[in-house]
């Protein structure tokens, strides 16, 4: 694999040769626990998580740990109460939820991990570096375990699509998970930028999960007032003032805004409780429309059919 660089650097392509689907590949769970600790992005709360392996068929399930009360929330798009600025999971009382799911979600999916406690002191999960690079390394250190079951996929039929004025979503047949997001901001810094990759744990692992959320200083003061990114810094975030970016080592990447858009997407397709075998496409699109395409996928059998990998 290596990386084309147009003359516009800002629009980078991943070119490698598409791999074919692994066959009979097992469900993946971790070795052993694993903690993080840090503070909510949104809430500024500390918070302590654990990740625990779970048994197959479990997919991801968020245990928010309350004295001697733990509240189970999976993490499936049919639990999603709301999408401002994140993804944010409700019981089934609406009464407990946990947010900013998309970052921890997003590691777990891009390195094929499918079964996993997360337990939580508080309802948010830490945002590290604003990227998932913390929750990969520690990954990859802790090292996963093959269980006794096959996986599963999601297998796209037919062309499904969703818009919101310019935003797009969709979704085509094809054999492997590939993505391709754009995006356009009015800022020098970003621009146009675009970017295709095959979704495998390699490519993950080296083109995405280092790409941090971002924001605009102008926006700062107002989300503040809306009790939003309370917890937001310098070391949590790309801020953009007026004419450049404010965090003094500059960025990962030239294009590091899309990459995290295909960060962002990643977790939230995950939320399908399985790996979709599609080729995806979108533009200017967020939390919202990632879910709506999820809920449009999922609203007729003709959409898509569940295979194993057997």
């Amino acid at each position: 694999m290596h990386v084309l660089k147009r003359s516009d650097e800002k629009s980078i392509f991943i070119e490698q040769k598409i791999p074919k689907l692994s066959i009979a590949e097992k469900q993946k769970t971790i070795f052993k626990p694993i903690s993080f600790k840090g503070i909510g992005l949104h809430t500024g709360n500390k918070v302590s998580m654990t990740l625990n392996p779970a048994p197959i068929n479990t997919g991801i399930i968020f245990r928010i740990i309350k004295k001697q009360e733990k509240i189970n929330i999976k993490a499936h798009y049919s639990n999603v109460k709301s999408t401002q600025l994140c993804t944010l999971l409700s019981d089934n009382t609406g009464v407990h939820n946990i947010s900013t799911v998309e970052h921890i979600l997003s590691a777990l999916h891009g390195l094929e991990i499918d079964n996993v406690y997360i337990d939580l002191d508080s309802n948010e999960v830490p945002v590290c570096d604003g990227s998932s690079l913390v929750f990969v390394d520690l990954l990859k250190k802790n090292g996963v375990q093959s269980q006794s079951h096959f996986k599963n996929f999601i297998k796209i039929k037919k062309i499904i699509e969703v818009q919101d004025n310019e935003k797009i979503a969709r979704v085509s047949p094809f054999d492997q998970t590939l993505i391709t997001c754009s995006v356009e901001y009015q800022h020098k810094c970003i621009g146009k930028q675009s970017i295709s990759i095959i979704q495998t744990p390699e490519i993950y692992e080296t083109q995405i999960c280092s790409a941090r959320t971002f924001g605009f200083l102008k926006d700062v003061n107002k989300l503040k007032n809306k009790g939003l990114i309370l917890g937001g810094s310098l070391d949590n975030a790309i801020v953009l003032g007026e004419t450049k970016v404010l965090n003094k080592d500059g960025l990962r990447f030239s294009d590091e805004f899309v990459r995290h858009k295909v960060l962002d997407f990643i977790g939230d397709i995950s939320l399908a409780g399985y790996k979709i075998l599609g080729s995806f496409f979108t533009s200017h699109s967020g939390h919202e429309l990632n879910l709506k395409l999820l809920k449009e996928i999922f609203s007729s059998k003709e959409n898509w059919e569940l295979v194993s990998s057997n």
